[in-house]
């Protein structure tokens, strides 16, 4: 069997360099640490006749296992080319290479090449000169892979060549840069954002991201920033910023990048070119949270359609299996591609899909007929503003009747209705339905819409809606403007009335703000009850009472 490999930047090299090469490549090298320095100076002058950087990756035995032609600009080419043992792994790679850059040094690695090698993830990286000095002596740098540090890697020593190639044996335990997660651990995300010219505004968007990073079960690990400017249409980000993200993934163990811009099927496959990990965008992360918490039928169904409509397009270049099928007579002929097959299975589910939706429709139209004598009242707004902590507090009388109500982003999906009875001296309780309705947020995907009007009609056909705000967050007013946008797009035309919750945890100048925007607005406290029974009052009163003929004429009309 072959015991080293020559890769890289090959095409083009003279019989003669090609078999220098190999003899250099089989040249063993000592087995606990260092190298074998008549090697390496031979090594160096190569590099001067070729005018390319070479590299050698050892294996714990001082075995050349690879020598790569070039510079290291991609870490999937450089790891295909590495040997795998059918009996077991091997680790313990030592990395040497010989840089043609003179203007460093320190020899410090470049940002393509330090992220290449955090991917080799070697227990020790040794750089040296092409040329010595007046005495012939060649410069050298011993690194180790360090998270700790801003490049990933923590220089050991800077000696001579001859030095370090004898001395190399005592190095400090090696950090492990790259562990495989465990099953039961969350997973490591990076966040790469675009930041606007307001700061206040750039930090709240992060803020939300990172609150559905965590919703999702994910754990962010790092931030990408980089300032909007001149759009690239292929990937949004500039090439250093992505270098220095891809370098950010290696040193925080990062296993995904979510962004916050909805990316194209282009763009995705750019970015998980360069930084060389699976790229998801903030729709997509939306729709996975949906998919999460959908527990319902009709939820489930309406979260696979919203995910087919999102994918099917975003097909082009995914499909890893784009041969053609046999077709024609005797099976000669292209046929179809599978990416054809793919996307023809996805259309017809599509379809079925479809047809179960307006089937959900007629049943819940059938199911508001049969409440058309109860008034009806939806609770809306945006994600995480208590919502079902209200319902609960209006409505559950015991644990088993609470809707889950948790501190995070779309802790529930499926809408929830309840009875509310009004007692009445001499008579029957006045009853009305309250309907907990989903969530919120800026950007929602126009696919997930489409797939939840069924349940969104809720919304729609209610007599009025208690527009729920959380005074406690700071970005309360830009929540607020984002649901009257959707309940507008929506087409949503009952009547809206404000609700600013948690006001015994906001600021003074929060309500003093709420109160300028809406002076009709009831304040509340969903989790300590303060103000509920003016919400209690406000609806009798405006159901049966003074206001009763406007808002159930709308009930009417529907």
């Amino acid at each position: 069997m072959k015991q080293a490999h020559l890769a890289g930047r090959i095409k083009g090299l003279r019989p003669s360099q090609q078999r220098q090469l190999e003899r250099l490549s089989h040249r063993r090298h000592p087995e606990n640490g260092g190298a074998d320095q008549l090697t390496l100076e031979r090594l160096a002058e190569q590099v001067l006749e070729l005018c390319q950087p070479l590299h050698l990756v050892l294996d714990s035995r001082g075995l050349c296992r690879l020598l790569w032609v070039g510079p290291l600009d991609g870490s999937g080419q450089l790891l295909a080319h590495l040997p795998e043992s059918p009996r077991r792994k091997i680790t313990g790679w030592r990395l040497i290479s010989c840089p043609l850059d003179l203007q460093r040094d320190d020899l410090r690695p470049g940002l393509q090449d330090a992220i290449v090698a955090l991917d080799l993830a070697p227990s020790s990286w040794l750089r040296f000169a092409p040329t010595g000095d007046r005495g012939g002596t060649r410069a050298a740098a011993l690194w180790q892979p360090d998270p700790k540090e801003a490049s990933g890697w923590c220089l050991i020593e800077i000696n001579a060549l001859s030095e370090l190639c004898q001395n190399s044996q005592g190095l400090p335990p090696k950090q492990q840069i790259n562990p495989q997660p465990l099953a039961n651990e969350k997973e490591r995300v990076l966040l790469l954002t675009l930041t606007g010219s307001e700061c206040s505004r750039s930090e709240r968007d992060l803020a939300e991201l990172e609150g559905l990073v965590r919703s999702a079960g994910g754990q962010p690990v790092a931030v990408a920033r980089q300032k909007q400017g001149a759009p690239n249409p292929q990937t949004l980000w500039g090439k250093g910023k992505l270098q220095e993200a891809a370098l950010e993934v290696r040193r925080h163990s990062a296993s995904l990048v979510i962004t916050d811009r909805e990316l194209t099927p282009v763009q995705v496959r750019n970015l998980e070119r360069y930084l060389d990990c699976p790229v998801m965008d903030r729709s997509e992360l939306i729709l996975d949270i949906f998919a999460q918490r959908a527990s319902s039928a009709a939820g489930r169904l309406q979260v696979e359609l919203a995910q087919l409509r999102y994918r099917m397009p975003r097909l082009i270049g995914r499909g890893r299996s784009l041969s053609r099928q046999g077709g024609g007579i005797g099976t000669r002929g292209p046929g179809e591609t599978q990416l054809e097959k793919d996307r023809r299975a996805i259309a017809r589910r599509i379809e079925r899909l479809l047809r179960e939706v307006r089937q959900l429709q007629s049943h819940r139209v059938r199911q508001r007929n049969r409440r058309k004598n109860l008034p009806r009242v939806a609770i809306v707004g945006y994600t995480n503003a208590g919502k079902s902590s209200l319902l609960n507090a209006l409505c559950a009388r015991n644990e088993h009747s609470k809707v889950l109500a948790e501190n995070k982003l779309f802790a529930t999906l499926d809408p929830t209705t309840r009875r509310l009875g009004f007692p009445q001296a001499g008579a029957p309780p006045l009853e009305l339905l309250l309907t907990d309705t989903v969530g919120f947020i800026r950007e929602l995907p126009a696919p997930l819409v489409e797939a939840f009007r069924a349940t969104l009609e809720e919304t729609l056909e209610a007599n009025l809606l208690l527009v729920v705000v959380d005074l406690s967050d700071p970005d309360w007013q830009a929540q607020l403007s984002t649901v009257h946008q959707l309940l507008d797009s929506l087409g949503a035309e009952s009547t809206r009335q404000l609700v600013a919750n948690q006001i015994d945890r906001c600021d003074s100048s929060a309500l003093e703000a709420i109160r300028s925007i809406d002076p009709k607005v009831l304040y509340l406290s969903a989790t300590s009850g303060a103000g509920l029974q003016g919400l209690k009052c406000w609806l009798e009163d405006h159901l049966w009472g003074r206001g009763a003929e406007s808002i159930l004429s709308h009930s009417d009309n529907t």
